[in-house]
């Protein structure tokens, strides 16, 4: 190990004091640290907007096999499975679809992350 700064202190190997730029502002790792948790957000907001699509398929899932299976047993047809069962399951995939999205969207909103949009370049002349 080698020593610290102050007398009586280590530092593990490897391990530099932090430096202040050249110019006298922000530290090296302070612009370093700024740009990674600008990215890390990034990220989480993809993550969150992706999680938010799945839930939202698996949910429109359910519903149509529930109304498939409605529609079937309403015109006569033989159903695969059960009506009731089958709105329960919608329901509840629904219902933590809705926590779970509301939870993600207040995890980005503390970490202050920006909504993604997804846009066309530009508009073909």
């Amino acid at each position: 190990m080698a020593t610290g700064d102050e007398p009586g202190q280590t530092r593990p190997e490897g391990i530099e004091p932090t430096m202040p730029s050249p110019g006298g502002g922000v530290p090296a790792v302070g612009a370093m640290m700024e740009k990674t948790s600008r990215f890390s957000r990034d990220v989480v907001a993809t993550m969150i907007s992706l999680a938010s699509a799945a839930f939202g398929v698996v949910a429109a899932l359910a519903w149509n096999s529930a109304i498939t299976t409605w529609f079937n047993k309403w015109l006569g047809k033989d159903s695969a499975g059960t009506v009731g069962a089958l709105f329960v399951y919608a329901v509840i995939v629904t219902l933590i679809g809705v926590v779970v999205i509301v939870a993600l969207g207040r995890l980005a909103g503390r970490l202050r992350a920006q909504p993604v949009e997804f846009k066309y370049p530009g508009t073909p002349k």
